[in-house]
This record gives C-alpha cells, sequence and structure tokens, in this order.
C-alpha cells in the first residue's frame, strides 16, 4: 500500500490541477482583455493536460505513446478553438454587437476616402476607422523574378512593380492595382506575395498571443535566357509573329518572343498613386485594347495558325512509326496533281514539275526535303483518318469538338491546338489529304510545333514545357520544377530517322539556308495560305542533330515562304543558342 501512495499523490495533485485549470478558463471567458484572456486560456489548457495525459496513461509501446501525445494535442488544440468560439460568440456578443454598430452612425453621411490618398500607406490590417482584424499580417515586399542566369527582370521599388525588361510583358505579365495580375504574375501570386509560406499554425498562434504573421515573399527563378531571349526578339524584330526556343532534354523554355508586344509598366501605378496616376493608366488600358493588333495576346502560346508544310513532319513520322511506310527510302511519287475525292479540287504542288527535283518516282526523304504536297496527301490517305488522328493527339493536337484539358504549359495562358473541327471532317478524303500536307482545318500555336521538333529530337518523348525553374524564400525552396514527360509519341527509332530526313532537308532541299558552320541542323520550312491571299512563314528546327540540346519554332505572319522569312530569324536564334557565327 505504501509503494501505492505517492502514486495517488500524484493523482490528486493532478486533479487539483485540472480543477484549477477549469477555474481559470472560467474565469478568463469573463474578461473584457483580449490579452488577459489568452493568458488565462493558455495556462489553464496547460493545468488542464495534467489530469488528461494522466488518464491516457503512459504504459505501451513508444508507437502508442505517440498517438496518444497527438490526441492529447488535438483535444487541446480543439478546446482552444472552442472555448475562443465561445466567448466571441457569447460571453462577447455584445461587445462585439457594438462594435459592429459604430462602423457607422445612423443618419450621418458617409465620408469617401480617395481610392490612392497620399497619406494613407496601405495598410492590410486596417478595417473601417482604425478596427482591425484579428490577425496582423506583415506582407513584406512582393518577390523579384529573375532569369536562369539572376538578371531580375521584374522587382518592387518604392511600392512600384517595374519591369527592366518591357518586351517579356507577354510571359511575366503585370501587377496592377487597377487590372488585377496576369502571366507569371498571377501564376504564382501565391509564391510572390508570400501568401504560400503562410503556415496555419503561425496563424492560430498569432491568434491566440496578438502577435504579428510575417508573410515571407518568394523569388522566382525562370528558365528563360535574357541573352537567347534578346537574340529572338532582335531576329523577329517589329514583324507579327513569334518565336520559341526550347531546351530538348527537358522542355525547359530558353526564349519566347512574341510581336506585337507591350509595356507592362504603363500599368502599374506608384505608391501613393494621384489622380493624374490613376488616369494614365487608364487610358493607356484602354488604348491596349483598342488596337486591332492585338499586343496583349501572347502569340507564342495563344496565337493559332494553319500549320502549313511543317505538319509533314508529323505525317512523316506517323507514316514511319506505324509501318505504313517501311523505311525513309520506301517509294513515294510526287505528281503534279492528286485528285482525292469526286467534286472537290485535286491538291496541287506549289511548283509545278516539283517531281524533276524529288525523282520520279521518289522517296520520303526528298519528297520531305522538297516539301511535296501531293506525295504527302497520298501518305495521309494511306495512314487513314483514325490512324492519322491518333498520332496527332500524340503530338498534343485533338479536335475543336473534344478540346478538354488544359495546355501543356501551365505556367501561362496557353491554347490547345486542334488538327481539326470535328473528328468526321477527316473522314472525307479530300479534307485527310489537305490536313496531312498542312491546310484544312488544322490550327496550331508555335508552342505546338516547337514541342513537335522538341520531341522528335528527344527520342520521340514530348516532354511538358515550363518556364518556372523554381520559387525560393532565402535558402529554402518552397518550389522546384522538374523535367516531365508527357508521353512516349514515337519510337526512339522512328524518331532518328526522322532526324535524318530533317538533316538532309538541309542538305539538299528548301531548308538549306538555315545551315550553320561547323553545326548539323535539321529543319523543316512552312508556307501557310491565309485568306488575305498571303501566306503565313513558318519554320522548325533542331540542332545539333547529333545530340540535340535546342528546339525551335518561328512564324512571321504574312510573311511568305517559310525560307523568306521565317528561316532566317531561326538561324539567327540558333547561332546565338549554339554561339556560333552564322
Amino acid at each position: 500500500m505504501q509503494r501505492h501512495a505517492p502514486d495517488r499523490v500524484r493523482a490528486l495533485i493532478a486533479w487539483i490541477a485540472g480543477g484549477l485549470g477549469v477555474l481559470i478558463l472560467g474565469s478568463g471567458l469573463l474578461i473584457a482583455s483580449s490579452t488577459q484572456w489568452r493568458l488565462h486560456l493558455l495556462a489553464g489548457l496547460w493545468l488542464i493536460s495534467f489530469p488528461t495525459r494522466r488518464l491516457l496513461g503512459q504504459q505501451g509501446t513508444i508507437a502508442d505513446q505517440s498517438l496518444r501525445r497527438l490526441m492529447l494535442v488535438a483535444f487541446l488544440g480543439f478546446s482552444a478553438i472552442g472555448l475562443q468560439l465561445a466567448r466571441s460568440q457569447v460571453t462577447q456578443s455584445e461587445a462585439t454587437l457594438r462594435a459592429v454598430a459604430s462602423l457607422t452612425q445612423p443618419g450621418a453621411p458617409e465620408q469617401p476616402r480617395p481610392i490612392f490618398p497620399e497619406t494613407d500607406p496601405i495598410e492590410r490590417t486596417a478595417l473601417g476607422s482604425g478596427r482591425v482584424f484579428p490577425v496582423t499580417i506583415n506582407a513584406g515586399i512582393r518577390g523579384r523574378i529573375f532569369d536562369r542566369h539572376g538578371a531580375v527582370v521584374a522587382e518592387t521599388i518604392d511600392g512600384r512593380r517595374t519591369y527592366p525588361n518591357p518586351a517579356l510583358g507577354h510571359l511575366i505579365g503585370f501587377q496592377s492595382r487597377l487590372y488585377g495580375t496576369t502571366g507569371l504574375e498571377a501564376r504564382f501570386d501565391a509564391q510572390l506575395s508570400g501568401v504560400a509560406t503562410l503556415s496555419p499554425t503561425a496563424i492560430l498562434e498569432a491568434r491566440l498571443l496578438g502577435s504579428t504573421v510575417e508573410q515571407v515573399p518568394a523569388d522566382l527563378t525562370l528558365t528563360l535566357d535574357s541573352r537567347l531571349q534578346a537574340a529572338a526578339q532582335q531576329a523577329l524584330g517589329e514583324r507579327a509573329g513569334a518565336v520559341v526556343l526550347l531546351d530538348v532534354p527537358t522542355g525547359a523554355i530558353l526564349a519566347m518572343a512574341t510581336y506585337p508586344r507591350f509595356d507592362p509598366n504603363q500599368l502599374t501605378l506608384p505608391e501613393p498613386a494621384t489622380q493624374a496616376d490613376v488616369d494614365r493608366v487608364q487610358a493607356a488600358w484602354a488604348e491596349l485594347n483598342a488596337r486591332a493588333d492585338a499586343p496583349l495576346l501572347n502569340r507564342a502560346t495563344q496565337g493559332r495558325y494553319p500549320p502549313g508544310s511543317v505538319i509533314k513532319t508529323l505525317t512523316a513520322a506517323a507514316a514511319l512509326d506505324s509501318g505504313t511506310l517501311a523505311d525513309p527510302l520506301a517509294p513515294v511519287t510526287c505528281p503534279n496533281l492528286l485528285p482525292t475525292e469526286a467534286g472537290a479540287p485535286p491538291v496541287r504542288n506549289a511548283v509545278d514539275n516539283l517531281f524533276r527535283r524529288t525523282g520520279d518516282p521518289s522517296d520520303l526523304v526528298r519528297v520531305y526535303a522538297f516539301s511535296c504536297n501531293t506525295a504527302f496527301a497520298q501518305i495521309g490517305l494511306s495512314l487513314g483518318a483514325d490512324r492519322f488522328l491518333d498520332y496527332a493527339r500524340r503530338f498534343g493536337l485533338q479536335t475543336a469538338d473534344t478540346r478538354t484539358g488544359t495546355a501543356d504549359l501551365r505556367d501561362i495562358p496557353a491554347t490547345i491546338g486542334t488538327i481539326a473541327n470535328e473528328a468526321s471532317f477527316l473522314q472525307r478524303p479530300a479534307a485527310l489529304a489537305d490536313t496531312a500536307f498542312g491546310q484544312g482545318q488544322a490550327l496550331v500555336t508555335p508552342l505546338d510545333m516547337a514541342q513537335l521538333a522538341a520531341s522528335i529530337a528527344n527520342e520521340g518523348r514530348l516532354m511538358r514545357p515550363y518556364l518556372v525553374a523554381e520559387a525560393r524564400t532565402g535558402e529554402r525552396v518552397i518550389y522546384q520544377a522538374q523535367p516531365e514527360p508527357l508521353r512516349q509519341v514515337v519510337s526512339p527509332e522512328t524518331a532518328r530517322r526522322m532526324l535524318d530526313i530533317m538533316r538532309t532537308s538541309v542538305e539538299i532541299g528548301y531548308a538549306q539556308p538555315i545551315a550553320l558552320p561547323g553545326v548539323s541542323v535539321g529543319a523543316k520550312t512552312g508556307t501557310a495560305e491565309t485568306p488575305r491571299g498571303i501566306p503565313h512563314s513558318w519554320i522548325i528546327a533542331v540542332a545539333p542533330v547529333e545530340q540535340p540540346r535546342y528546339a525551335i519554332a518561328v512564324i512571321v505572319e504574312y510573311g511568305g515562304e517559310g525560307s523568306r522569312s521565317a528561316l532566317p530569324v531561326a538561324r539567327q536564334v540558333l547561332a546565338a543558342a549554339l554561339e556560333v557565327t552564322p
């Protein structure tokens, strides 16, 4: 009996402590001071934990003890929340009612506050006239955005968001107090603002103790290379169109240029802002939205164009991968005209008697190099509508009537390209033949075509493109992008054959002017017909062919033949990436 006496004494002390805790909590519910109430709450729960731990016991395995401790913490936490709500809604109800009623005095005219008063800095805790939210949050300065080499492309200076390279507005977007956020500023707003770093535990602790929560903004590091971005912008110049340069093994976006473009600095306000500042931003916004050339549109990811002959890369890969053509040297003819169905105009080549260049019969290598429409129309018909559509979907193109989900690129807004409006369209022989060589109803983005080239260069693997490499608060990484394969679109053997075909296109075909000294380049030009009668100029290319590092797609709107406008742009950008003199 004497051995158990100390245990009984400890039990008695624990229950006395628990009772004292209940008394402290009960008296605290009637205290008006929030600070004193929080002290009562913490002290009372700590005392109540003594008998609770006694009841849970200390016997059992380590796992059992850990589970009991977790139950105790949960019990005390929910008790704290329940008591706080009880105090706020029951014992403090009259005080709360008086506080709410005093926000507006009946009969007194409202005094409007200026939108951007010079003497009224933004206070995230303000509510009405001097009243505060239960939790005070120190928001901190919005995070910066860097390129892959540490060059600043967005930062906040004296309360105003600034963009050192305005030409990146289509990627970075903007943060405007009038018009919200767009681009990366919107997609990664939680990281840049610091909301992503807020901890529920820290908020609860601040609510109980009346302390301030530190909201820690993160900095973003992009995959973008400012040197290559500048090369793309310079090469494109002031011609409507777009350039996309991808890192083949990872899918990282190294450069993405578009024109026309806009200056995001036009849409940001200083801190504090005057009415003149507001008028200036509103006028700039109205002008941008009124322009017929759509400068707010990122043509690289949202512009949809007929693909022209660059889609022959998809058709050729599908034919080889499916066995429709046994190998690149299988015989293919290139007639001047190809009838497809009764009542439909025949397929014709852009150049008469093209068979004199391709040979008659020819093969896939030469009809690709010299872009024979009638040859690829025949290949498309041999594939059949269902098989052709299957390979188009593998490469990321859908039909407009079944377009679902999101585009492969998720960092900024992007549009899913389509091979046809409806799958049934391709069941018509004339429609399938036209689509196989790049016309029909197909509408694609420059990013779609850059991914097409990159997947061929990457042994047939389609990678998810991405623009943000990481988000970091000091030494802590809160977001880290990883290269993500989406699917195997064709076999590695088919991809290697297609690389050889693309290289031959540069050696002997229409893409020959893209050749660079000391580097093997594979490419395909394209000329896409338009309702205006002036075609769009396309090219896709990869380099070096032996071990591809870069894939590029370029479109110049109404630029004529692919070799005339788009090809020199791609050549200049690839030369900068490979660090060779063109």
